[in-house]
């Protein structure tokens, strides 16, 4: 009988089934013979080779590829173009390998059709129709993920165990529907759509600090004789009021210093969006959620952000109907929301959500704590949307568009760099040129027979 090499994720399994079911290795051995002994004596090494393992540990063995730096920049930069949904063929993969061979000065680097094979099995990367539709969220991957959750945070309190996101926020968004007589035309004017982007961050525990906010304007007007370090959140700055990678590493040497000043130790788990670096840091581990999974891994998008923003918008609800009475147009009442305003609101909210919720929505994406507890939903405070509905039954708003209609706004720059924009660029221009050699020759031929 031939020998059978196990899956890295049947070698999980079988150290499980030891552990859990408290077999003895003999009779084990009556199944899988030798490959037992294997399995447990580098339990250790597999188990870690699992949780690091891009292709769901699917890999009889893991070989550390022969051009390990390349490798590794090159499939950062290939997670970093498709976060901005880009398309990328195996021939642009090439290209780039050999750019960063040339840069690296790796001499005796080939980006064969072969290592390309390679390269795509090793980081589990398949061809497919790009679409305009939403992006499918792989179910197994989340599986998958989930099971390697409670290895990843294991020896960290849930306090040391956070979740940040980033989202855009219309601050000034006022209501787009109004009750009106019959033979009442309906028209609002110009829609506000003032932005800023907020930065929520949470821990397992249920705490969420200090939010960072980004506007467009170092010092806005209404901040006039303000000490900016004064305000309830963090403020930031850029011309459209995106989060960067400078903001964003600032933040993070911020939170690290917060954390090795209380001498923690902490896990931070954050989206594979562009602006967010790796980077090493003393007292925090930056730790990337699977690409394209967001929507059902990431905590915050669980519920917490659903949550601050109905406070948000009860706020504002509350201030709107406070000044209705003294404004003469939708845009005169939208332009009394000042970005101090929104400031104080965005900490209020973020204040209001209760560490119930937080840790609900942990539970939800698959963080569970040390006794196992889970929730099949997001079980938020009564209150949080009991609050949001008085308001907006008083000023006849329908609450689920109201506090979602920004939820699509962008957050942070889809600016790719110089060198990828050169080469996305060129091949643009080359097909453009071949197509229309191509109509030339197509015009030729027809002039030659009419």
């Amino acid at each position: 009988m031939p020998r059978t090499a196990l899956t890295l994720s049947d070698k999980v399994k079988l150290i499980k089934l030891k552990e859990t079911q408290k077999l003895s290795t003999r009779n084990l051995l009556l199944d899988l013979k030798t490959q037992v002994y294997d399995a447990i004596k580098n339990k250790e090494k597999i188990m870690d080779e699992w949780v690091n393992s891009k292709n769901s540990g699917k890999s009889k063995r893991v070989k550390t590829p022969s051009f390990e730096q390349i490798d590794q920049k090159l499939y950062e930069w290939f997670v970093s173009v498709r976060s901005k949904n880009l398309p990328i063929s195996g021939p642009i993969i090439q290209t780039k390998a050999m750019k960063l061979a040339e840069k690296m000065n790796v001499k005796d680097f080939k980006a064969s059709n072969g290592w390309l094979e390679k390269f795509k099995k090793r980081h589990d990367i398949v061809w497919k129709q790009v679409s305009g539709e939403a992006n499918d969220v792989n179910q197994e991957t989340v599986v998958e993920w989930k099971q390697k959750i409670s290895r990843l945070i294991a020896g960290y309190e849930a306090k040391d165990v956070y979740n940040a996101d980033e989202t855009g926020l219309f601050f000034r968004g006022i209501p787009t529907k109004s009750l009106v007589q019959k033979s009442e035309s309906c028209s609002g004017g110009k829609k506000a759509k003032d932005r800023l982007t907020v930065f929520v961050c949470g821990s397992m525990a249920g705490e969420i600090r200090k939010p960072l906010v980004i506007g467009k304007s170092k010092k806005p007007r209404c901040f006039k004789n303000m000490d900016i370090s004064s305000l309830p959140v963090i403020w930031k700055f850029n011309k459209k009021a995106w989060m960067t990678t400078e903001i964003m590493e600032k933040w993070l040497r911020y939170f690290n210093a917060d954390m090795r000043s209380q001498n923690r130790n902490v896990l931070i788990f954050l989206d594979n969006a562009a602006c967010h670096p790796k980077i090493e840091l003393s007292n925090t581990k930056i730790l990337m959620l699977p690409p394209n999974t967001t929507s059902i891994t990431q905590p915050m998008d669980q519920g917490v952000i659903y949550t601050f923003k109905s406070y948000y918008r009860k706020f504002l609800l509350q201030s709107l109907l406070c000044k209705m009475d003294n404004c003469s147009s939708a845009h005169q009442l939208a332009k009394s929301i000042s970005v101090l305003d929104a400031v104080n609101w965005i900490a209020l909210a973020c204040d209001n959500v209760k560490a119930e919720c937080v840790q609900n929505c942990f539970h939800k994406a698959g963080f569970l704590s040390n006794e196992g507890t889970n929730t099949n939903g997001i079980n938020l405070p009564e209150n949080a949307l009991n609050d949001i509905n008085e308001e907006c039954v008083i000023a006849n708003v329908d609450v689920e568009d109201f506090i979602t209609f920004d939820k699509e706004l962008q957050r942070f720059s889809a600016t790719i760099s110089n060198t990828n924009l050169l080469e996305l660029t060129t091949k643009a221009r080359e097909y453009a040129e071949r197509a229309a050699l191509k109509h030339k020759k197509q015009s030729n031929i027809k002039n030659y027979f009419s």
